[in-house]
């Protein structure tokens, strides 16, 4: 996998993600890490990797899992605000739309899987949940891209 070409399409892809209800709205930036202070263009993807496995096989071929952690703030957190609660959820339903129709994310790796953090054991809220990023609440949707693919990283 080229990264930069992975990054590309996968930015590409997130900011595709929209909705119509309960308000018009669609992704309009997507970071590779965490930016630094307040998050100014919401909704926003902030996505950062893991990798849980890798085998090596003869001759140098590599079988890679990664998992790419995306949350997702749409809009500053405030108290009772429902709202924002529902444009968290439907982006999340719209965000496993995306990312059901590009599994192999414009062709750059070997199958993806978007779902909710966690296990099955030990699940974890998806949506609507409050995300924290520099010392501001934000109200988003948290999950994991599983991402498959037999080749090395290049950049």
């Amino acid at each position: 996998m080229k990264f930069a070409d992975f990054w590309k399409a996968l930015q590409a892809l997130e900011k595709s993600i929209s909705i119509d209800s309960p308000t018009k709205t669609s992704i309009k930036r997507a970071y590779w890490g965490a930016p630094q202070g307040e998050l100014n263009e919401l909704p926003c993807a902030i996505n950062v990797m893991s990798e849980p496995d890798r085998s090596v096989g003869f001759g140098g071929g590599r079988n890679q899992k990664l998992q790419i952690h995306i949350q997702v703030a749409v809009a500053k957190a405030s108290v009772e605000n429902e709202h924002s609660s529902m444009t968290a959820t439907a982006l999340w339903f719209a965000a496993k739309d995306a990312f059901d129709r590009d599994r192999t994310i414009g062709g750059t790796v070997s199958l993806s899987l978007l779902r909710g953090g966690g296990s099955t054991v030990a699940p974890q809220p998806v949506a609507p949940v409050i995300l924290q990023h520099g010392g501001q609440a934000y109200i988003g949707f948290s999950a994991l891209l599983e991402v498959q693919d037999a080749s090395k990283i290049e950049f």
